[in-house]
């Protein structure tokens, strides 16, 4: 049974900058939303595909889009998979670990 994908205010929040940092609708969908909708089909069925990152117990890690250039940062509890990062792998590593901080 597919587990339910859950994506957090900040996910969510996360998901529109990079879709308005791509800017052209139809290289967001070929490079954004195609990958995204793959990997999360995956992910539903596989809810531990992604590596444990380092350091934390619960918080999981898939890359995504082109060169694996998105992280999708999330936490499997029961039948829920909740996405709580989605973060350009590029950006510095330090807001990357203040974003994780909490989880």
């Amino acid at each position: 049974m597919a587990h339910d994908i859950v994506w957090t205010a900040g996910a969510e929040a996360d998901l529109l900058r990079l879709y308005e940092q791509v800017g052209d609708h139809d290289l967001a969908i070929k490079v954004l939303r195609e990958p995204l909708k793959r990997v999360l089909s995956l992910l539903a069925e596989h809810p531990v595909l992604g590596a444990k990152v380092h350091g934390t117990q619960r918080i999981r890690r898939l890359l995504t889009g082109p060169g694996k250039r998105f992280g999708i940062f999330y936490v499997v509890e029961a039948r829920r998979i909740m996405i709580h990062v989605l973060i350009d792998m590029r950006q510095d590593p330090e807001l990357l670990r203040l974003r994780l901080t909490d989880l």
